[in-house]
């Protein structure tokens, strides 16, 4: 176990590092489009294609991808149906940032930090089903909303999709696992060095990119949406962890990840939508310290349980 919290914590002091470079004016919260680009785009892949390339893919963790998708777009249902008497933008907000998780940038580097690539794996073919509900379901949902009937095509989704780096990543390696193929032993040596750099750029960025200031008459809306947010993974957690038929590693992960930050993407949607980034931005801060703290908690608490 307190090798566990030492890895726990050693994650949490990078991002604290990010915090503390920030504040000596080393790096700015402009530079979290930097780093993130980095992440997602060149050392996450790296890591997922070197945890991936001799996995057997189980048929029946598909389901994984199928729950995520249900998850995701039952939470955005409900921020829908809770914000009514608000109107159409105060729906679409809610439907941006209700239901999402960030996992390619935050949950995955994080569980790979402290349990290994099997973690990883699960998280992956999680987030497969939440890039889809996320870039794709709610972005449409929110734009019809905000912008009215007819006014958001198909064409705005699959260029969101195809110019993710994560989700081209995640597409191919699912590709190559059906097909059974794999990548040479020196690609994968590549891969396994810029790989390892993964979980330390991830957590620095996290810290660089973190803000939580915000005008205090926005509290209380801020404090509502996470409100319901984290009341509907807990009910989801628990039924996830005692109905969801696959390995109980594969659960663990899962309950976890259902406490992980809201998407990186959402403040960015909800600025296309010209709603409130200022509240968007300021609930992914707070979400993001929340997984950071409820992530390890969790682990240590049902990990023996296994």
């Amino acid at each position: 176990m307190l090798e566990i919290v030492a890895r726990a914590l050693s994650l949490i002091a990078i991002v604290a590092i990010g915090l503390g470079i920030k504040r000596l004016g080393w790096a700015t919260t402009a530079d979290f489009g930097l780093l993130s680009r980095i992440v997602l785009g060149v050392t996450l892949p790296c890591a997922l294609f070197t945890s991936f390339n001799d996995y057997h893919l189980e048929y029946a963790l598909l389901g994984l991808t199928v729950l995520a998708l249900a998850i995701n777009i039952g939470q955005q249902a409900i921020g829908y149906l809770l914000a009514a008497r608000r109107g159409r933008d105060a729906q679409a907000f809610a439907v941006f940032n209700s239901g999402s998780y960030n996992i390619g940038a935050f949950a995955t580097p994080y569980l790979g930090g402290f349990m290994g690539p099997h973690a990883m794996i699960y998280s992956t073919l999680f987030d497969f089903g939440t890039a889809f509900a996320s870039a794709g379901v709610a972005y449409a949902w929110g734009m019809s909303l905000a912008r009215g009937p007819g006014r958001h095509g198909g064409r705005g989704l699959l260029r969101t999709l195809a110019t993710s780096p994560v989700f081209v990543t995640y597409l191919v390696l699912l590709l190559m696992r059906l097909l059974d193929l794999r990548l040479p032993d020196q690609v994968i040596t590549f891969t396994s060095v810029v790989g390892a750099a993964n979980p330390f750029l991830a957590m620095l960025m996290i810290g660089v990119g973190l803000e939580v200031r915000l005008p205090r008459e926005k509290y209380g809306a801020a404090a509502r949406l996470l409100a319901v947010r984290y009341a509907f993974s807990l009910v989801a957690a628990v039924a996830c962890w005692y109905l969801l038929p696959v390995p109980g590693e594969a659960r663990l992960v899962v309950v976890m990840l259902l406490f992980a930050p809201i998407a990186a993407m959402m403040p960015i949607f909800t600025a296309r939508a010209g709603l409130d980034v200022e509240l968007a931005t300021f609930m992914n801060s707070v979400s993001m310290l929340v997984g950071i703290v409820a992530l390890p908690s969790i682990y240590l608490a049902l990990h023996q349980m296994v």
